[in-house]
């Protein structure tokens, strides 16, 4: 296993949430409002209470509100901090990814058991305007999420979750939304973080194993436990993990 850290330069303020890809590229939120990246930096008006940020594209970033009060929470910015659009993207939200041109939210159970929005559906798709493309609650009827626990990119067009209450592995195609889902043993029930490789899916943090890493061969049908990573990771695709703190953030490789 291998992990690198990448100090930013912050000074007083803390950051509040930062998004990565394993090449380290980042953009960051701050406590003073300030949005961070590899090459810029500028400072967005509105209060953001629980926020979540994300690149769109070369042009624009998202930032949200993970409560959203039945009030448009998604909120598009360009790199000159002006405000493009707004839209509900749902409240009680777990995870955004952004990947082939689509956002991907993902709900946690108060979301999905709330108020009416994108989060009854337990995992949306938007496009990069903040239009719903996809739910899949309204649209996939063998299984339904209660609480997306996790998520991760997987192949140039596709996304992996793990979402109670089946705990199975699911593949989405962000496009045109074909699904696969698999059943998955009980080594890893729980886990709170998925990454993917070529041949094998990573799992971190089980119900039993807070610290432990899994690597699960679907095809065998065999996991092994290896490795301990104590902060909460996020996957972000490629086999690789994020964990972020005040002040920088560290891409941790455990197949490495």
């Amino acid at each position: 296993m291998t992990d690198r850290s990448i100090n930013i330069k912050v000074g007083q303020s803390k950051i509040l949430d930062l998004d990565a890809n394993e090449q380290g590229q980042f953009i960051a939120f701050t406590n003073s409002r300030t949005v961070i990246t590899n090459d810029t930096s500028l400072t967005i008006e509105k209060e953001f209470s629980f926020p979540i940020i994300r690149r769109l594209d070369t042009a624009t970033f998202l930032i949200l509100d993970s409560r959203a009060n039945k009030l448009p929470n998604g909120h598009i910015y360009n790199f000159n901090g002006q405000l493009i659009k707004s839209f509900l993207i749902g409240d009680g939200i777990q995870d955004v990814i952004v990947h082939n041109n689509r956002i991907v939210a993902t709900y946690f159970d108060e979301g999905v058991f709330g108020d009416d929005g994108p989060n009854n559906d337990g995992l949306a798709i938007f496009d990069l305007f903040g239009h719903q493309l996809f739910g899949f609650n309204s649209s996939i009827e063998t299984i339904g999420i209660e609480d997306c626990y996790c998520i991760c990119k997987h192949k140039p067009s596709k996304i992996l979750f793990y979402a109670y209450s089946d705990f199975k592995v699911c593949e989405l195609n962000v496009n045109n939304f074909e699904f696969t889902s698999f059943d998955t043993p009980d080594d890893f029930s729980g886990a709170s973080a998925i990454s993917s490789t070529n041949d094998k899916i990573i799992f971190h943090s089980s119900y039993h194993e807070k610290t432990s890493f899994f690597s699960w061969d679907k095809d065998k049908n065999e996991v092994v436990k290896f490795g301990n990573y104590s902060p909460l990771l996020k996957g972000i695709g490629e086999g690789k993990f994020l964990a972020f703190g005040d002040n920088g953030f560290t891409i941790v490789s455990p197949v490495d």
